[in-house]
């Protein structure tokens, strides 16, 4: 039985689709058998993150209508062939993609689900950014995940910069997961480069500290203040005020 993982946050914009990605590419790397169901039914952006756009032959719109089997909507990734993804283009009742992740819970090892069929979850991480209306959506969404019968949650805070950490413009992750009372699972960096289709080195150690995590081989969170300390650190801290 895989181990089923809720991403989410009730607030847009916070990285909730590009770190359910980063994630499964790191627990793809680590030889995990790992599936991503999209839960863009609009746009399918997980598939659009991960470099899957366009390849998929049904989603679970057919699911739904009985125009296929569940196994039929899975899209393999061109690179890791361990990890493939769900689409949801075009479903309308949410209950089918619940019906389709049980049907495929014994082909994988992790089930990362990006805002889609919750009541199919063990457990949820809630993405959040460092800045005050992340963190008031975060605490609603922790309290909604609760009543909702998950206990087992999370917090992964994305595009924490730590030039903004040391300025003592945001809190610490740590501070954050204090505040939320959440325990902290994942520190991603901010990487403006995402945007492109290209991931720093940084953004992939972090991912991948985030994976051994999730699958408790250790508890170890990326380092974010690191490259701002010493001259260049202070360099880098200026130029990024003026971006």
């Amino acid at each position: 039985m895989a181990k089923k993982i809720y991403m989410t946050n009730i607030k847009g914009g916070t990285g909730v689709t590009t770190c359910c990605v980063g994630l499964g590419f790191a627990l793809a790397s680590s030889g995990e058998r790992t599936l991503i169901v999209d839960g863009d039914s609009f746009g399918g952006g997980a598939l659009f993150t991960g470099g899957c756009a366009n390849l998929q032959t049904y989603t679970l719109a057919d699911y739904e209508k009985g125009a296929c089997r569940a196994k039929q909507t899975l899209v393999s990734h061109p690179k890791f062939t361990n990890l493939c993804f769900c689409p949801s283009i075009g479903l309308e009742d949410g209950e089918a993609a619940v019906r389709a992740v049980a049907e495929l819970d014994g082909l994988f090892d992790y089930i990362l689900l990006d805002k889609a069929a919750r009541p199919s979850c063990d457990s949820a991480l809630i993405v959040t950014e460092p800045f005050a209306p992340s963190l008031k959506c975060s605490d609603v969404c922790r309290a909604k995940l609760t009543d909702g019968g998950i206990k087992d949650a999370g917090l992964i805070v994305n595009r924490l910069n730590g030039g903004q950490v040391i300025s003592g413009e945001v809190m610490t992750a740590q501070e954050i997961a204090a505040l939320l009372r959440l325990p902290l699972k994942a520190v991603i960096p901010e990487d403006l480069s995402i945007p492109l289709g290209k991931w720093k080195k940084q953004t992939t150690k972090a991912f991948k500290l985030a994976a051994e995590s999730v699958t408790g081989k250790r508890e170890a969170i990326c380092n974010v203040l690191l490259p701002y300390f010493g001259p260049a650190g202070f360099i880098k801290r200026k130029m990024r005020e003026r971006i």
